[in-house]
């Protein structure tokens, strides 16, 4: 077991011990909202329930409340709000994969494998509307204004990167544009809903927001150099997914900003080459290896700014228990 694998196992464990009654609550909820009368809808929902990983948004979400000093009586709707961000995440999760033609997802057949791709769409705008309807019963409109909002950037950011590829230029400033709508936004509005939901004032809960924001870039730069690096077996999906698809990922652009003039014109080509195998190629070369290093630099440089949100709360376990959750998001990438 390599050392950040441990990290990973030690700090699950320790989430599991302060959070293990709030996860609970969030699986039960869960577990009625995915209730249908149509066995068909139940076994596309017990299929993409395996597609759960790190429940890190849900987490995130009640760790924020706990720092933030939520009672009891509030944690009932914690874990509602925790169980609406999993499944808008899931829903982009089963969009994506359409998107992306996607064969694996944490060693699972994608939905559209699976069935088709028409049930994907679908079971995806199910999980969407569940959502939302879910949100809506907690009778707090601020939280659905939030959530909105939030997946409304999302769809914005995944819609920017698809304009990008199709116009084969992405500039860096473009790249943050991208990261910030389709993954920090769901990491930022769940921290602020915990802190909403646990009484925190306005000043807070934007530190909070700002935490996961810049915590969700880390993770999405960590996310990019993975998909470069490691394999399915590793990563539990396909690998080399988003040169596949073509993608100027944060790796990819340093690589070509410190190439070369001879050197980027060959990971260009390689990159938009209609030929699949050409991805595979620029993968293997080292070309990108620069590229690959410098990201890695940029994303625990955001892991430490998203820390740094968190200087005005007071110690605790669950301050620390955020802290690690950033330093183990940048280094998984190593």
């Amino acid at each position: 077991m390599t050392v950040i694998e441990s990290t990973r196992v030690r700090l699950k464990q320790r989430i599991a011990d302060v959070l293990a009654d709030d996860l609970i609550a969030v699986r039960e909820e869960l577990s009625r909202q995915f209730r249908s009368p149509s066995m068909f809808v139940r076994d596309v929902a017990e299929h993409v329930g395996r597609f759960q990983g790190k429940q890190i948004r849900p987490i995130l979400l009640l760790l924020s409340a706990r720092i933030s000093g939520i009672t009891g009586g509030q944690r009932r709707q914690a874990a509602m709000l925790a169980a609406v961000v999993e499944m808008i995440h899931a829903a982009t999760l089963v969009h994506d994969d359409v998107i992306d033609d996607a064969d694996l997802r944490r060693h699972v057949s994608t939905v559209h494998r699976r069935w088709n791709t028409e049930t994907s769409v679908l079971f995806g705008d199910y999980l969407f509307s569940r959502a939302f309807h879910l949100a809506a019963t907690t009778g707090d409109a601020e939280a659905c204004r939030l959530i909105g909002r939030a997946t409304n950037r999302t769809c914005e950011g995944e819609l920017n990167q698809i304009g990008a590829r199709l116009e084969q230029s992405l500039s860096e400033r473009d790249y943050f544009r991208v990261v910030y709508g389709k993954t920090a936004q769901l990491f930022a509005v769940s921290c602020r809903l915990g802190a909403r939901v646990g009484g925190a004032p306005e000043a807070l809960q934007s530190q909070l927001s700002q935490f996961g924001s810049r915590l969700g870039i880390a993770f999405q730069i960590a996310d990019d150099v993975l998909d470069l690096t490691e394999t399915a077996e590793s990563t539990g999906k396909d690998s080399a997914n988003d040169l596949a698809n073509q993608r100027m990922t944060l790796p990819v652009l340093r690589a070509l900003r410190l190439a070369s003039a001879e050197d980027r014109e060959k990971i260009r080509g390689l990159l938009f080459s209609t030929d699949p195998a050409d991805q595979q190629v620029l993968r293997e070369s080292g070309l990108l290896q620069r590229g690959v290093d410098s990201a890695r630099q940029s994303c625990e440089r955001f892991a430490e700014r998203a820390v740094r949100c968190l200087r005005n709360f007071p110690d605790s376990e669950e301050r620390l228990l955020l802290e690690l959750v950033a330093t183990y998001s940048a280094h998984r990438s190593e």
